[in-house]
């Protein structure tokens, strides 16, 4: 019988925004997890089919990405962004996951 490990990671939403604080909050998930499953289990996400993905986080926490301003979310785990979507990307164990709501370089 197949084990059902757990792991536990950290997300922290960072509104960059002085109105708003960060969410900071501890997830427990399954082993084979994704940012994208830490994220969902942490504060609200709206999602869409774009760009070749299945759930393309739109809005985290009532905040819609504004691609008119050039502002949207991206993810950092453990200080590295990556170059791997969310919903493909494995967290391991004590993973600090950070969504930062940014300008675009």
């Amino acid at each position: 019988m197949a084990e059902n490990k757990t792991i536990e990671a950290t997300v922290v939403i960072d509104f960059r925004s002085k109105t708003r604080l960060p969410i900071e909050k501890t997830v427990t998930m399954h082993e084979k997890s994704t940012v994208f499953d830490a994220l969902s289990a942490a504060v609200p996400v709206v999602t869409s089919r774009k760009f070749g993905m299945d759930h393309f986080v739109e809005e985290i926490a009532r905040v819609r990405n504004d691609f008119a301003s050039d502002r949207g979310w991206h993810f950092e785990v453990n200080g590295y962004r990556s170059n791997v979507p969310a919903e493909r990307y494995l967290v391991k164990n004590r993973d600090l996951v950070k969504w930062l709501y940014l300008s675009a370089p």
